[in-house]
């Protein structure tokens, strides 16, 4: 099973949301599960790449050509290089079974909004699970919020995808999302 994994590159940030990192791909790793991902080799995309590497699971890392230096320091399955990142979320989606969106920044939410939308708009049933340990999501969850309350979005937007909010749902989810896959 092909499990995109949305989280973030960025180095600076917090040791907690690397752990989640770990924690998250070493469980998916050991669940047969090969890797979809942006390819970086930093923070916590670079720990799922390594995660899934101690498995000797398959990797295929996403790129687009101002990024294409660190794909170079990556030994993958498949290295992939989009034109555009309009082109690599496309690309990423149609080749994953499941997708997992960890905590990140602009490029986790539009990767996870744009997948959310394709869902909605053409029924594509490639399950969705957002990890909100510790409510990194809660303002986005409240802005959906805001758009049903304004009746811009209906309460179905939720149907679109699962929340865990801990390491036990996630993989309660996983299971149940993974049995509707097989």
């Amino acid at each position: 099973m092909n499990v995109l994994i949305l989280s973030s590159s960025r180095d600076e940030i917090n040791d907690y949301y690397k752990s989640i990192s770990r924690s998250i791909s070493n469980y998916l790793a050991a669940n047969d599960c090969d890797l979809i991902f942006g390819g970086a080799s930093t923070s916590m995309m670079g720990i799922c790449y390594q995660e899934f590497k101690k498995f000797d699971r398959k990797i295929y890392a996403y790129t687009t050509p101002k990024y294409v230096d660190d794909l170079k320091k990556l030994d993958c399955h498949k290295k992939i290089i989009c034109e555009t990142t309009f082109d690599l979320k496309k690309s990423m989606f149609e080749n994953s079974d499941l997708i997992i969106c960890l905590p990140g920044g602009i490029g986790t939410i539009s990767e996870l909004l744009s997948y959310i939308e394709e869902e909605r708009s053409n029924d594509k049933n490639i399950p969705i699970i957002l990890y909100d340990e510790n409510n990194y999501y809660s303002n986005l969850l409240t802005t959906l919020d805001k758009t049903i309350l304004n009746q811009f979005s209906d309460k179905n937007i939720y149907n679109l995808f699962s929340l865990a909010t801990t390491k036990e749902e996630f993989e309660d989810l996983f299971i149940e999302k993974r049995g509707k896959i097989r």
